[in-house]
């Protein structure tokens, strides 16, 4: 039972961890990232956190460098609701 217990521990562990990360500021997460950057993870983490360390690109992406066109691609459409007399 002492492996399965430390093999849940490690799971909700790591959720745990990508929950934080997800949910934090974007203003945190660019620091912490930036010092993260500078332990000795392996190039792929190392590049992970160059790119979090980056400050964002304004279009509420994940930092990529594509121009995006925030404005509405169709026109607002007028919705009506008709209230029918009330049935008693």
């Amino acid at each position: 039972m002492g492996i399965q217990h430390l093999i849940v521990t490690c799971i909700v562990l790591a959720c745990g961890v990508y929950a934080l990360w997800v949910l934090m500021p974007a203003a945190l997460r660019r620091i912490l990232a930036a010092r993260l950057q500078r332990l000795p993870l392996g190039a792929a983490w190392q590049k992970r956190m160059q790119r979090a360390a980056m400050p964002a690109s304004g279009c509420d992406c994940s930092g990529c460098d594509a121009v995006v066109d925030n404005r509405a691609r169709t026109p607002a459409k007028v919705i009506r609701i008709h209230v029918s007399g009330r049935h008693d």
